[in-house]
């Protein structure tokens, strides 16, 4: 019932070429690899998901799909 997902991190710079120093876009992540348990997401979809119940593994973050909060697509 669990996920594997990549950060992707929120605008920093605007339409407009001026850099931000803290985006209002939160940041969302891609689904890398789901578990055989994981029925409602699939590989490639960005989600936007609860991160303080994400655990780091390396450069990948493990969550379970009940704290996938929205799902934007396929990117």
């Amino acid at each position: 019932n669990k996920v594997i997902v990549e950060r992707i991190p929120g605008e920093t710079v605007s339409l407009g070429g001026i850099v931000l120093q803290r985006s209002d876009e939160p940041d969302r992540a891609k689904i890398i690899a789901v578990g055989p348990d994981a029925k409602e997401v699939s590989v490639g979809e960005v989600v936007l998901l609860d991160w303080n119940k994400a655990s780091k593994a390396q450069d990948f973050y493990v969550v379970p799909v009940d704290d996938i909060v929205l799902i934007y697509g396929e990117e």
